[in-house]
C-alpha cells in the first residue's frame, strides 16, 4: 500500500503563527491580571473611604440624629456626597426620618450599610446609613487602566516578537528552507551536489551545522550506495542467467528425495505386519525397488558374512562370493563406509555381537560417487533396522509356537494334553458328521501304577510313562488319530473312521505291545507293566450334537475301563452306548 501524502506546511509560517498565538495568550493573561489588580485596588480604595466616613462623619451624624438636628444632618450628608467615589447616600432613622442625597447608579441596592447607635447606649439603634458608590466612574477607571496596560504590553510583545522572529528565521527558518530545497533536488546519483548554507562565520556550531554535516555524510553514503547498487545489478544479471538451471536442479533433487522418502515410508509400513515366511520375498522386492530408484544393478544384505537377501539385474555369483569369503577387518564399533572398487560401495555396522554389511554396485561409477555416500549409508541403516525387525519377527513367531506347543502338550510325555485333545475331538467329530464315518475312543489306564511309584520311585514312574507314550505315538499315526495324557497314568486315544470292532482289535494289539515292553512291575500279578482299556464308539445313526457326542463317548469309554478293572485288569472291554439323546 502506498503511504498517504500529507499537506505541506511551511516551518516559517508555523513559527509565525505560534509566536502570534503566544503573544495573544500573553496579552490575554496580562489583561486578566491587570483587571484583577485594578479591581483589588478599587476595592481597597472603597474600604478606605468607608473607614474615613466611619471615623469622621458617622460620629457627627450620631450626635445630630440623637438631637434631631435636621439641618446638621443635611450638611453632613452633603459632605459625604462630595466624595468622588460616592454617588448617593440615604439616611433612615428609627423615628421615620428618611433623607436622600444624590442619584444612585446601577442597581438600587446600597453598596454599604452603616448602623448608627445612640451615643449614650450602644445597644440602641438610631438609624441606618446607606451608601451608593459611583460604579460608572469606577468602571471607567478600570477600562482606562486596562487599555493603557494592554497597549503598553502589546507594544512590548510586538517588539519582542519581531526580534525573536528575526533571530529564529535567520538562524533556523532560512537554513531549513535551504535544506528543504536541497532535499527536494536530491537524487540517488553518484555525483550529488554539496549542501551549502549561507551563514555568517561564527566561533561555534549549532544543530543546523550538525544537520549540514549529516547531509554531507548522507551524500557520501548515497554515492557509495550508488556504486554498490550498480555492482549488485551486474551480479544479479549474472545470477539471473543461471537461476533457472539451479532451480531446476534443486527441484529435481527435492523430487528425488521426496520419492525416496515415500518409498522408505511405504515399505516400512508394509513390512511391519508381515510374517517371517513372507519376509524373504518382501526384502528382495525392497532391494529391487531401492536398486532401481538409486540406479544400481546389484545389492545384497550380509549378516555376519552370511547372505540374507540380495537382488541383481543379472545374476553374478562371483560378486556375492567375494563378500562371503572376504576377511572381516578389525574396525571400531559403529557405522562405516568403504569401497571395494569404483562401482562397489559397502556400508557396514560392527559390534562385538554382530556385523552387518549392505553392499551395492552402481550401474555407473557416478551412481555411487562421494555425493551419494550419505544417502546410501542412510539406506543401509534403514535396511539394518528392517533386518533387526525380521529377526524380531522370527524370534516372536518361534516364541509363539513354543507357547502354543506348551499350552497343547503334556510336558512329561510330549503327548497332547486334555485341552488340546478336547479341541481335537470337536474338530474330528464335525468332520465325521459331515463325512458320515464312525469315531471310536480308547480310555487307557496303567495297572497298579501307584504301587509302581511306591516301589520304584517317581523318577522310574515318569520314565515308564514316557516309554508308554513313545509306544502309543508309534501305534497311532494315521491322520486324525491322537493320543493324549488326560490324567496321572490315564491316557485317551481318538480313532476317527474306526468302528467298534476295529477299535477293539487296535486296543488288543496295543495291550500286547505294552506287555512286550517287559517293564518290570513287582506290584503287579503279571510282574510287568500292563494296561486296561475301555472302548466307546459313535456312529452317525446315533445322532446328537457335538457336546453330547463327546460326553457320551467319554462316559461310555470310562464305563468300559472301570469294567476292565473290576474284571481283573490287563484286558480290553468294549462298552456299547445307547442312542445319543437330542
Amino acid at each position: 500500500m502506498t503511504a498517504k501524502r500529507t499537506r505541506f506546511r511551511s516551518f516559517r509560517r508555523r513559527l509565525l503563527l505560534r509566536l502570534l498565538l503566544l503573544a495573544l495568550v500573553a496579552m490575554l493573561l496580562a489583561s486578566i491580571a491587570q483587571v484583577f489588580l485594578i479591581s483589588h485596588a478599587v476595592q481597597r480604595q472603597q474600604e478606605s473611604v468607608l473607614h474615613d466616613l466611619a471615623a469622621t462623619l458617622v460620629p457627627q451624624l450620631q450626635s445630630a440624629l440623637w438631637d434631631i438636628e435636621v439641618a446638621t444632618l443635611e450638611r453632613q450628608l452633603a459632605r459625604m456626597l462630595e466624595l468622588e467615589d460616592v454617588s448617593a447616600v440615604q439616611l433612615q432613622s428609627e423615628t421615620g426620618l428618611d433623607m436622600h442625597f444624590g442619584q444612585p447608579t446601577g442597581t438600587r441596592a446600597a453598596d454599604t450599610r452603616l448602623v448608627i447607635y445612640s451615643p449614650l447606649n450602644e445597644q440602641q439603634r438610631l438609624g441606618e446609613l446607606h451608601i451608593h458608590f459611583d460604579k460608572e466612574r469606577l468602571a471607567g477607571l478600570i477600562r482606562g487602566s486596562i487599555i493603557q496596560r494592554v497597549l503598553e504590553l502589546s507594544l512590548y510583545t510586538l517588539v519582542l516578537f519581531a526580534i525573536l522572529y528575526r533571530a529564529l528565521y535567520r538562524d533556523i527558518g532560512q537554513p531549513l528552507q535551504l535544506i528543504a530545497g536541497y532535499v527536494a533536488r536530491l537524487k540517488p546519483q553518484k555525483n550529488a551536489p554539496r549542501l551549502i548554507l549561507a551563514r555568517q562565520p561564527r566561533r561555534w556550531h549549532d544543530e543546523v551545522d550538525l544537520i549540514s554535516q549529516g547531509f554531507d555524510t548522507l551524500r557520501e553514503g548515497m554515492r557509495h550506495y550508488a556504486e554498490q547498487h550498480e555492482t549488485a545489478i551486474e551480479q544479479l544479471a549474472r545470477e539471473r542467467d543461471s537461476l533457472d538451471r539451479r532451480v531446476a536442479e534443486r527441484t529435481s533433487e527435492l523430487a528425488y528425495l521426496n520419492g525416496y522418502l515415500q518409498l522408505i515410508s511405504g515399505t516400512s509400513l508394509k513390512l511391519m505386519h508381515l510374517r517371517k515366511s513372507q519376509y524373504p520375498q518382501a526384502m528382495a522386492q525392497t532391494l529391487q525397488s531401492l536398486g532401481q530408484y538409486l540406479h544400481l544393478d546389484a545389492c545384497a544384505l550380509f549378516d555376519n558374512q552370511q547372505l540374507r537377501v540380495h537382488w541383481m539385474r543379472q545374476e553374478d555369483p562371483g560378486w556375492l562370493a567375494q563378500f562371503e569369503l572376504q576377511r572381516v577387518p578389525d574396525c571400531a564399533p559403529g557405522w562405516s563406509v568403504s569401497r571395494l572398487d569404483e562401482r562397489t560401495l559397502m556400508v557396514s555396522f560392527s559390534s562385538p555381537q554382530r556385523r552387518f554389511t549392505y553392499a551395492v554396485r552402481g550401474a555407473a561409477a557416478q551412481n555411487v560417487g562421494p555425493e551419494q555416500e550419505g544417502l546410501i549409508q542412510g539406506v543401509g541403516q534403514w535396511l539394518f533396522s528392517l533386518l533387526q525387525h525380521w529377526d524380531h519377527v522370527i524370534g516372536l513367531e518361534q516364541a509363539q509356537q513354543e507357547l502354543l506347543e506348551m499350552s497343547r502338550t503334556d510336558p512329561l510325555t510330549r503327548l497332547a494334553n486334555r485341552r488340546h485333545f478336547e479341541q481335537h475331538q470337536v474338530d474330528e467329530l464335525h468332520r465325521a458328521q459331515r463325512m458320515g464315518y464312525p469315531v471310536s475312543l480308547l480310555m487307557l489306564d496303567v495297572d497298579f501304577f501307584k504301587a509302581f511309584n511306591d516301589h520304584y520311585g517317581h523318577a522310574e514312574g515318569d520314565a515308564c510313562l514316557v516309554a508308554l507314550a513313545v509306544l502309543f505315538k508309534k501305534r497311532f499315526k494315521r491322520a486324525g488319530e491322537m493320543v493324549a495324557r488326560v490324567g496321572g497314568e490315564e491316557f485317551a486315544v481318538l480313532l476317527p473312521g474306526m468302528d467298534l470292532q476295529a477299535a477293539q482289535e487296535a486296543a488288543e494289539l496295543l495291550r500286547l505291545a505294552v506287555a512286550d515292553l517287559q517293564i518290570p512291575h513287582a506290584g503287579s500279578s503279571w510282574g510287568r507293566v500292563t494296561i486296561s482299556t475301555g472302548i466307546a464308539q459313535w456312529s452317525v445313526a446315533q445322532g446328537g450334537d457335538t457336546e453330547q457326542i463327546i460326553d457320551s463317548l467319554m462316559r461310555t469309554a470310562d464305563a468300559g475301563l472301570y469294567q476292565a478293572k473290576r474284571q481283573g485288569r490287563n484286558q480290553v472291554v468294549a462298552a456299547r452306548a445307547d442312542r445319543v439323546s437330542c
